[in-house]
């Protein structure tokens, strides 16, 4: 009997590893235009990670100096407001201040990211690591950079990144990737619909700014 119920406990494990695999893969939600958008459910979260893919017509480091360009995000980062570049601590460290539009009745929200780079020496892939801070986390001259307070809603629980794997010297294959807690009362259920043109938007409107003449000849390296 106990050998039994060791196999029963045995099965069970595998079932309940199985399902949290399962639960844990990106969904292709979207594929059109040579972009893939994935969705994946987070473990302790209401709210849906978001996964974009696609390969841009530019060398690594015009995708950076796009990057860079806090002010230009208006440009091709989605429903961005009021961007604005806190402090850069070093090439590789910065803080950054956004908000992103959301529609009404709901309040817009506020984030404040702070990106740490990284680049592998070998293959040259670039991550550009974002998280979300806190005010009382900044660095004094970030603090001091806030903009005035508005209405929108702070979020802090931020994670994602950008990954910039260089294929030629003139293709960039480039994934966006971000889970956060938009705070409040929003339906789970609205803001994991409306995650999917997140990705889709921003890299779609990423492959014609990084296009521009203004972000040749960029070497943060």
């Amino acid at each position: 009997m106990k050998k039994l119920q060791g196999q029963c406990l045995q099965v069970l494990a595998l079932m309940l590893l199985s399902f949290s695999l399962v639960a844990a893969e990106w969904r292709l939600e979207k594929d059109e235009g040579g972009i893939q958008v994935f969705t994946r459910i987070v473990d302790g979260s209401d709210y849906r990670a978001f996964r974009g893919e696609t390969i841009i017509n530019a060398e690594l480091n015009q995708l950076m100096a796009v990057l860079d360009d806090t002010e230009g995000f208006v440009h091709w980062m989605f429903k961005c407001k009021s961007p604005k570049l806190l402090y850069k601590a070093s090439l590789l460290d910065r803080y950054q201040y956004l908000i992103n539009d959301f529609p009404w009745p709901a309040a817009d929200r506020e984030l404040i990211l702070r990106n740490e780079i990284s680049q592998d020496p070998i293959s040259r892939i670039t991550t550009v690591k974002l998280t979300g801070v806190g005010v009382d986390a900044l660095p004094v001259k970030a603090k001091e950079a806030m903009p005035p307070n508005t209405d929108a809603v702070r979020v802090e629980e931020v994670q994602g990144f950008f990954e910039l794997s260089p294929l030629s010297d003139t293709q960039t294959k480039v994934v966006f990737q971000l889970h956060l807690n938009p705070v409040g009362s929003l339906p789970s259920g609205l803001v994991n619909a409306m995650i999917v043109d997140n990705p889709f938007e921003t890299l779609k409107a990423l492959r014609k700014r990084a296009a521009l003449a203004e972000y040749a000849n960029f070497n943060p390296f």
